[in-house]
């Protein structure tokens, strides 16, 4: 009698013992399905981040560029107009020279 009752306990335990690995087996796979789906989520953040940063950055360069472009163009007006009065001057000392000779 107490071999069958030693037996049945360990059958019991063996049987708890399975059901124990179950629900291990299923709480794994729960925690691991949320940790995937964490991941994901903190994926899709940092995409989400990263495509804003990448955004402003563009948007940034493309003000520095239009800035860039007015300077350079402004240099280049100014500059016109230098080479312009250093032609008219030219021009004037020309004159001046043409007249001062008989």
């Amino acid at each position: 009698m107490k071999k069958y009752c030693g037996i049945a306990g360990i059958l019991i335990g063996l049987l708890a013992a399975g059901g124990c690995s179950r629900e291990d087996a299923d709480r794994a796979r729960r925690e691991s399905r949320d940790a995937q789906e964490k991941a994901q989520r903190q994926l899709q953040e940092t995409r989400d981040k990263l495509r804003e940063d990448l955004k402003r950055a563009d948007r940034e360069t493309r003000e520095d560029l239009d800035k860039a472009r007015n300077q350079l163009n402004h240099a280049l007006n100014q500059s016109e107009r230098d080479a312009e009065k250093a032609r008219d001057r030219l021009r004037d000392r020309e004159d001046r020279n043409d007249d001062s000779h008989p």
